[in-house]
């Protein structure tokens, strides 16, 4: 074998490297093309599946939480909200901070957990106050009282869902790119 021949099989990866580098019709002289539009969407995409699946797994820990202390009769259902908040928020943060937005600022550990903690109570506050209004106002014991209560708590992290999402991405998770454009602007 020559060189040359040896060589082929190198530019040939080479052109396959760019040919998908680059793929046809994707190029700036397609109408409406923007560079890394796509991977903005799929990170996007990815960013809300993770941030739903930390929802699903820190509100499931509240709401097992706090029907078991409510259920139990261990706590009333203002208390049993604010444990069950403080021990779902604590999972969610930490999710939040390194699997949801990973690449956020890390220089200010203070800052973000008070912002964090500032929301979080915010949340803890409109839950606690649907649980115990619920509560107040549904009649009798048991697992429907419990059920009932249960799922005013639940609304209220539903309704908070989207609105959350949205100030964690604008105020406390920023990448360092993010602040650094807003500090020069």
């Amino acid at each position: 074998m020559t060189v040359k021949e040896l060589e082929r099989p190198a530019q040939r990866l080479e052109a396959t490297v760019q040919e998908q580098a680059e793929p046809v019709g994707r190029g700036p002289e397609r109408a409406g093309y923007r560079p890394g539009a796509r991977l903005r969407r799929s990170s996007l995409a990815r960013r809300v599946a993770r941030y739903a699946g930390t929802s699903v797994a820190s509100t499931a820990v509240s709401e097992v939480l706090l029907l078991f202390l409510f259920g139990t009769q261990l706590t009333g259902a203002a208390p049993a909200a604010v444990i069950a908040t403080v021990a779902g928020g604590m999972l969610s943060y930490i999710l939040s901070r390194y699997w949801i937005w990973p690449e956020a600022d890390r220089g200010h550990p203070g800052r973000q957990l008070v912002l964090y903690w500032t929301i979080t109570v915010v949340g803890l506050l409109a839950s606690t106050w649907a649980t115990a209004t619920v509560a107040s106002h549904t009649t009798g014991t048991g697992a429907v009282r419990t059920g009932i209560v249960g799922a005013a708590y639940l609304a209220t992290y539903v309704v908070l869902w989207a609105v959350k999402f949205g100030l964690y991405s604008k105020f406390l998770f920023r990448s360092r790119s993010v602040q650094s454009g807003a500090a020069a602007a």
